[in-house]
C-alpha cells in the first residue's frame, strides 16, 4: 500500500492511448474498445495536455443526446448474460480483484449456487475495501506498538 507510484508504474503498461481534441468521438470510443480502456488523455498536435475523455464523458453526452442512440433499446448494446464475468460471493476481495483486473472489467455481478442475483461489486467497492483494511491494520499495529493491546 505505501509503494510510490513511480514504483507502480515500472510493473505496468508504459503505453499512453491519446487522441487529440479534433478527434471525432466514434473514433475514440472505437480506441477504447480496441485497447479495453476507460479514458484517453487528449493531447495537443504540440504534445500538450489538453484533457481526459472517459467512459462517463461520454455516457453523460449520450444521456443529452437522444438521436445518437438514446432509442435504441437496451438489449442491442448490453453485455448477454452469457457473456458475463460473474463471481458466487465466496471468492476473497483479493480473488475478486484479480478476477476484475485479470478481465479488465469493473463490475462483477454476485449470485448464489441458485443463479439469483445478490448484489453488483464495483472495482471501486474492492479499492474501498482494501483501503478501509489498511487503515484498519495500521491503527491495530499503532495501538499495539503502543501497548494498548493485549498481550
Amino acid at each position: 500500500m505505501n509503494r510510490k507510484l513511480e514504483e507502480v508504474f515500472k510493473v505496468r503498461d508504459q503505453v499512453i492511448y491519446s487522441v487529440t481534441g479534433d478527434t471525432k468521438l466514434k473514433d475514440a470510443v472505437d480506441k477504447m474498445n480496441q485497447h479495453s480502456i476507460g479514458a484517453l488523455m487528449v493531447i495537443s498536435e504540440q504534445g500538450d495536455i489538453e484533457g481526459l475523455l472517459s467512459e462517463r464523458d461520454v455516457m453523460r453526452k449520450l444521456a443529452s443526446t437522444y438521436d445518437l442512440v438514446g432509442h435504441l433499446p437496451v438489449r442491442e448494446i448490453m453485455t448477454p448474460k452469457e457473456k458475463l464475468v460473474i463471481a458466487e460471493g465466496d471468492e476473497t476481495v483479493a480473488e475478486i480483484m484479480e478476477l476484475m483486473v485479470d478481465k479488465k472489467i469493473r463490475h462483477l455481478p454476485i449470485i448464489d449456487s441458485n443463479g439469483v442475483l445478490h448484489g453488483l461489486i464495483s472495482m471501486r467497492d474492492i479499492i474501498l475495501i482494501l483501503l478501509h483494511d489498511a487503515e484498519q491494520d495500521a491503527k491495530d499495529m499503532k495501538d499495539y506498538v503502543m501497548g494498548k493491546y493485549p498481550t
